[in-house]
């Protein structure tokens, strides 16, 4: 099992889509018996420059052990999801 780093910028007026996604990435580490060791909301803050005409977005954190098999796949998953506005998954 290796950890990774997961954060994730979402619109700021969208939290049914933001629920949806945080449901899917535990659902998906849960499934590939993963571990979510920590999930933190960083809440709403001004990004260092507009993203498609916005200029506010919700961050989430978390930090998970997958397999790097699983990573590959996760990263397919984040990548097709449109209701992210950006994403960095990282090897720690």
């Amino acid at each position: 099992m290796n950890t990774y780093e997961l954060t994730l910028l979402f619109a700021e007026n969208k939290d049914t889509e933001r629920e949806r996604v945080l449901k899917v990435i535990a659902d998906f580490v849960k499934k590939h018996k993963g571990e979510v060791n920590k999930a933190e909301s960083w809440g709403a803050k001004h990004a260092a420059y507009p993203i498609n005409k916005q200029g506010v977005f919700v961050y989430e954190h978390f930090l998970l052990s997958l397999a790097p098999d699983s990573q590959v796949e996760l990263n397919r998953i984040l990548k097709l999801d449109e209701s992210i506005v950006r994403y960095l998954f990282v090897r720690v």
